[in-house]
């Protein structure tokens, strides 16, 4: 293993050759210095440098969670996010500045760049892009990171943050499934992946009568 340790702004940022890079960055701030402190593994979105604030956003089991540049988060630590890929999976060490229904603005304190994070990364990785519904070809989802916009004859029809897990209250134990996160108020749909690969989806309603869903790309 060959460790390489550079000094940014202060923080101490590790890059390990395992494969897979890994980053590591610790601003030094105590946990619970601006607000509730968290530790928690989310999976960046994106990041926006074009803005007056630059900021990135993560998801988390549904949970969007924003991160801004030098309020309240170090400008160092935005931009660090912002040298990783989309669904780059980040453990977190942060506290909670505000917090909305499904969202909240964190002040982040240190995280970690680490691809064994991820169980899902290539389920993730292969539900990202365009799909059709093979029955119906006016219905297409696009997947980017861990949002889906759902359009039928390319207008715009609904909008979801995906969550996937090992299986869900209705699956009976059987999975992965994909949790669909819609509003705070609802129970999110729960799917049972069947198959997901580069070029074809199939899943089935959990709690529904069996039938599959097929997507394929456009």
């Amino acid at each position: 293993m060959i460790l390489k340790t550079l000094m940014l702004a202060g923080a101490a940022m590790t890059l390990a050759s395992v494969g897979q890079a890994q980053m590591f960055i610790d601003s030094g701030t105590k946990s619970g210095t601006r607000g509730e402190p968290i530790e928690d593994v989310a999976m960046l979105h994106s990041c926006i440098f074009e803005t007056e604030v630059p900021s990135c956003q993560l998801t988390s089991n549904g949970f969007t969670y924003y991160v801004s540049w030098n309020e309240p988060t170090p400008s160092y630590i935005v931009e660090a996010m912002g040298t990783l890929h989309v669904n780059a999976p980040l453990w977190l060490r942060a506290d909670i500045v505000e917090m909305g229904d499904m969202s909240a603005e964190l002040a982040v304190h240190a995280f970690r760049h680490d691809p064994s994070l991820d169980p899902y990364a290539e389920i993730r990785a292969n539900l990202q892009g365009q799909w059709v519904f093979a029955a119906d070809p006016a219905y297409t989802s696009t997947v980017w990171g861990d949002q889906v916009t759902e359009e039928i004859n390319g207008d715009y029809s609904s909008e979801y943050t995906l969550q996937l897990a090992d299986s869900c209250e209705k699956s009976n134990g059987q999975g992965p499934v994909m949790i669909a996160h819609i509003d705070p108020w609802s129970e999110p749909p729960c799917m049972i992946i069947e198959a997901v690969t580069a070029d074809k989806m199939i899943m089935q309603l959990a709690g529904g009568d069996g039938t599959l869903y097929k997507y394929v790309r456009p």
